[in-house]
């Protein structure tokens, strides 16, 4: 298994938060007589979002199933998903970075269900029917939705289903892995991007609490120094939503 270096350099700044107005985009690239021509265009945020309660961020890890009712989340905050959980769940916001889930969730119309996220690549296919990424770290989807629900102004937040790990070569890592826009696994290595960018989050945004609610999580996120980062059960986490919803 490879190892997960806890104390590589992390050069990332804190950042303050303000409200999300828009960005300038490429909107079309050319290339004439061996030069790149840039059209850029600004785009202005159509979502205008506000917090309210919790975020719950919701990955597709196994470790998440039948632990919980999604639904009875939006009761106390707002729900962040990614990918194909729009199948069993339809988020407050979807977010995905992948070509080809993405034109699935536009062919299914799921942009009239929720607010779906989208790189500028796939966004400028789809205006009408996605939202740009705020700011776009470039990061996986799952991280891409923790990342905007900061962007939203949120400063509880929740981890559902990051799993950090790749559980083995050939063993079930996604919950709907072999399904369509899915492939299997054939790594038995840790996804360390997971790791790498929930980090990154945690030092960026040093104000904002993250809490990873996992029954088992590995003993690398057990470690993490950080002191806005903590570890819930699901017992102890339903326990502390249920108290908030009377």
């Amino acid at each position: 298994m490879q190892k997960v270096n806890l104390r590589r350099p992390d050069p990332d700044e804190p950042m303050e938060w303000t409200p999300y107005k828009g960005e300038e985009i490429i909107a079309k690239m050319t290339i004439r007589k061996g030069q790149k021509i840039e059209e850029r265009e600004y785009c202005p945020d159509r979502v205008n979002a506000v917090p309210r309660g919790n975020a719950y961020i919701i990955g597709n890890g196994p470790s998440r199933k039948d632990k919980i009712n999604l639904e009875t989340l939006k009761e106390t905050g707002q729900t962040y998903g990614c990918n194909a959980l729009y199948r069993d769940f339809i988020p407050d916001y979807l977010f995905m970075v992948d070509r080809f889930i993405s034109q699935k969730i536009v062919d299914d119309k799921v942009y009239e269900k929720c607010i779906c996220y989208a790189p500028a690549l796939e966004f400028n296919r789809s205006k009408k029917k996605l939202h740009l990424i705020p700011h776009n770290p470039h990061w996986i989807s799952g991280s891409t939705a923790f990342w905007t629900a900061c962007m939203h102004g949120h400063k509880n937040i929740y981890l559902i289903g990051f799993d950090f790990r790749e559980f083995g070569k050939n063993q079930l890592n996604n919950i709907y892995q072999d399904t369509e826009n899915y492939g299997p696994r054939h790594s038995d290595t840790i996804f360390e991007p997971w790791l790498q960018q929930y980090r990154s989050i945690c030092k960026r945004r040093p104000y904002c609490k993250f809490t990873v609610v996992h029954d088992n999580p590995p003993d690398y996120v057990q470690a993490i120094p950080f002191e806005n980062h903590n570890i819930m059960s699901y017992a102890d986490f339903i326990g502390t939503i249920s108290n908030q919803q009377t």
